[in-house]
């Protein structure tokens, strides 16, 4: 289902979902008033959503729509205005799985932005209607690799990496509040969003938790009790000295850029067992392989559990490959690192 005050920008994107055959638009709202009643009466599987609506904000949508059922809910959000840079993390904080741009109507950006979008609406369509028949636990034991038994650290938890897509926001909000401002290591982030929403991710992120949350910037050595977000078209990585290092991506030759792979591959090789790497709900298997790799270190190795996660897409991959050292909720989570980081020994 549509939500979209304009009647040609609704019909452009009926058109555009249409031309996915796995997908059937059945109906299109123009106000908040038309998408409550077109949601009760057809019950859509993912509902796509404007929020600057002729009557009420596109807030109520999401809130009235959460409230009855878990309908996933895609924010198409344009660059606003001054003073409604926060409307998208608004949403987010009020349940909607995720926000993308929408395109200005050239037709490169539309050949691009349906595909793209028709593929968000399968996936979260089938995460929220189809069960996976494969637990957290069966996942994480039909790995490759055999849990590890507990060791001592040698030097401590030097530094936290986490990576995050599709319902990240949400969930590195519970993440960073469990770990307070005085946890006593940096935390890197790969937060998949795009690209003209990361400085208003950092933003928002930094006024909702109480860890000081910043942009990434090259050659900075991390400091603790501080999180940073890595900057879009770029993979952030470790350099010589646990310095970041920023560096530019084709998104023509690599479809995902920051990569979790990257910057966990990273922590590997830079601190090896003195680091935790933690993979947060997300589409697409991002982050498995690097995750794998910090834990064949040493490292201690987490993921978000299938309940609280929006999509179970790369939790889920890590754990098929035995990478996953434990499944949990973003803030159980955070406890966890918080006794790692006290004791500064192996935790399960």
């Amino acid at each position: 289902m549509i939500v979209e005050d304009s009647p040609v920008a609704g019909r452009i994107l009926s058109e555009g979902i249409a031309q996915d055959n796995r997908l059937a638009v059945v109906g299109i709202a123009t106000t908040v008033r038309d998408a409550i009643e077109m949601f009760h009466r057809l019950q859509p599987d993912v509902i796509t959503l404007d929020l600057m609506l002729p009557d009420e904000s596109g807030l109520r949508v999401i809130q009235r729509v959460r409230h009855s059922r878990q309908t996933p809910i895609i924010v198409i959000s344009t660059l606003g205005a001054a003073g409604t840079e926060s409307l998208p993390f608004l949403a987010l904080a009020a349940g909607a799985a995720d926000v993308i741009v929408k395109p200005a109507g050239d037709e490169n950006e539309l050949r691009a932005f349906f595909p793209d979008l028709n593929q968000r609406i399968v996936t979260l369509a089938l995460a929220h209607s189809v069960p996976t028949h494969e637990s957290a636990v069966e996942v994480a034991t039909n790995g490759a690799v055999r849990p590890q038994q507990p060791v001592a650290s040698s030097g401590g938890l030097e530094c936290v990496v986490v990576g995050a897509s599709t319902g990240g926001p949400l969930a590195l909000v519970d993440l960073l509040t469990g770990l307070g401002p005085d946890f006593p290591a940096p935390v890197v982030i790969v937060q998949h969003i795009a690209a003209p929403f990361v400085e208003g991710l950092v933003r928002w992120l930094d006024k909702e938790t109480p860890m000081r949350v910043t942009l990434a910037e090259d050659g900075i050595l991390p400091a603790k009790g501080r999180a940073y977000v890595a900057p879009s078209g770029t993979d952030l990585v470790f350099g010589p000295g646990g310095r970041l290092r920023v560096k530019a991506v084709s998104t023509e030759r690599r479809a995902t850029a920051p990569s979790a792979d990257a910057l966990f591959t990273s922590a590997a090789d830079t601190y090896k067992s003195r680091c935790a790497g933690v993979l947060l709900t997300g589409m697409g298997r991002d982050g498995a392989e690097g995750l794998l790799k910090l834990r064949t270190k040493g490292a201690n190795t987490f993921a978000q559990d299938e309940r609280s996660s929006t999509v179970f897409g790369m939790p889920a991959a890590a754990g098929r490959l035995g990478a996953v050292e434990a499944f949990a909720e973003p803030r159980v989570i955070a406890g966890r690192l918080r006794k790692l980081a006290a004791r500064h020994e192996r935790i399960t």
